[in-house]
């Protein structure tokens, strides 16, 4: 069944942004994903609004563009999640349909 919203992953692993938002799209979710880096391209993204929006960094610059530029959208940070070596903590992928599924219709 396809997942109703948008959702854009911002990530400091590319690789890990690509997966998420890949993961996304055969779900039915309409997803990207843009590297924490490039601050044109979160701009350019967030301009769509996302309904969610998935952080993976911890870089305050990055996190007020998505407050000024994407107020509305849901955040879900995954930033704990990830890092040199194993995991800090599991990274449950429920959370972000989750954030999907209480959108109002």
């Amino acid at each position: 069944m396809a997942q109703q919203g948008t959702v854009l992953v911002i990530s400091n692993h590319d690789l890990l942004g690509q997966g998420l938002a890949a993961r996304l799209q055969v779900l039915g979710v309409h997803a990207e994903s843009v590297q924490s880096s490039d601050a044109r391209a979160t701009a350019l993204a967030l301009r769509h609004h996302p309904d969610v929006v998935v952080l993976e960094t911890t870089d305050e610059a990055c996190l007020e563009r998505v407050e000024r530029l994407s107020p509305r959208s849901r955040l879900v940070d995954i930033s704990e999640s990830v890092g040199l070596g194993c995991p800090q903590q599991a990274l449950d992928f429920d959370v972000i349909l989750d954030a999907l599924a209480d959108l109002p219709d």
